[in-house]
């Protein structure tokens, strides 16, 4: 059954993708990609710069006398892993998770429980600041008189779904409710084994939902760098527009990287948000009134870029699978 699911997912974005490619001239798309030229490199220096900021985001999702146990230069490798796996699984985004996990367990020792705490505290502070980052677009596109009132719509009731979604997450999280309905479950089943399971899931339950009454300041700091990651991905779409010959302007920017951005967060569910990512940037950049084909050539660029990084997280992963292993295994206690 997961097998189907994902494969009808994937077809899904398949379609999707035909129809973005049918839906423009492909062939200047194309022509526009390969005018990118020596560009393409600056691109991959502010996304770099933005997956630093992302790796001390992460870090301030640790207890402060965790991070002692890494360098920031061995965190951002760990979660460069973690990441290409993410992209290459079936998993959406959750894939490379339990792999950046496995490693600070291996190479730095922190229980996997800790890390998967911080994990999923740093997926919650970086969804925040998402949201922090796509309101200004919102109002930016509602302001806009070139863009059509059905396109508001949609971005709006996206906009107001997505962060309503991400507020649960989060006090589902303060609150302790994963621990109070794993407790309750424990003292219903009968199976040693599940209540077992369940015993560890209160106990990670209790060190991420304690860490945010602990640490607020630390949060604070982790949604603020992350959201300067976002805002520093506002450079990239400026690059694209630069080096294809494209004029355009700020408003237009944040609107594109918002409204992309919302996007991918929301197509996760399909392998590589594939189609989704083209379609949905092709009629963004048609909404704005830039050609589609400009569309359809930055989300190739995107494509590019994506898998440089997953090419450069598998190599790093190869490299880290021959460097000794000083901690002794441990399962989720």
């Amino acid at each position: 059954m997961k097998i189907l699911i994902n494969l009808t997912l994937f077809l899904l974005g398949c379609g999707l993708l035909v129809w973005a490619i049918n839906s423009v001239d492909t062939e200047k798309a194309l022509e526009l990609l390969l005018d990118l030229g020596w560009g393409f490199f600056a691109i991959l220096l502010i996304y770099s710069l933005i997956t630093w900021l992302d790796t001390l985001s992460w870090k301030n999702d640790f207890p402060p006398e965790i991070t002692s146990h890494f360098s920031n230069q061995q965190l951002w490798v760990i979660r460069q892993i973690g990441e290409a796996y993410n992209t290459i699984t079936p998993l959406g985004t959750l894939g490379g998770e339990p792999v950046k996990a496995h490693l600070l367990k291996e190479h730095c020792d922190i229980s996997i429980k800790q890390s998967l705490a911080s994990l999923i505290i740093a997926k919650t502070t970086f969804l925040t600041a998402l949201i922090i980052f796509c309101i200004p677009g919102i109002f930016l596109i509602f302001d806009s008189a070139k863009i059509p009132e059905d396109f508001k719509i949609v971005s709006l009731v996206g906009m107001i779904g997505f962060s309503f979604l991400i507020f649960l997450f989060f006090i589902f999280q303060v609150t302790g409710t994963l621990g109070k309905i794993c407790s309750w479950f424990a003292t219903k089943t009968k199976s040693d084994r599940l209540e077992v399971f369940l015993t560890k899931l209160v106990h990670l339950d209790q060190l991420f939902s304690v860490y945010y009454r602990s640490y607020p300041k630390r949060i604070f700091i982790s949604i603020f760098l992350a959201l300067l990651g976002w805002v520093l991905g506002l450079v990239e779409v400026y690059l694209i527009f630069y080096f294809l010959g494209f004029s355009t302007s700020f408003t237009d920017i944040w609107i594109i990287e918002a409204m992309a951005q919302l996007v991918r967060a929301g197509s996760f569910f399909i392998p590589l948000s594939i189609g989704a990512l083209e379609g949905g940037t092709v009629l963004i950049f048609s909404a704005l009134g830039y050609p589609g084909s400009l569309g359809l050539a930055a989300s190739l660029i995107g494509r590019v870029k994506q898998f440089t990084w997953v090419a450069l997280g598998l190599t790093l992963g190869w490299f880290m699978a021959f460097k000794t292993k000083n901690i002794k295994s441990e399962s989720l206690e």
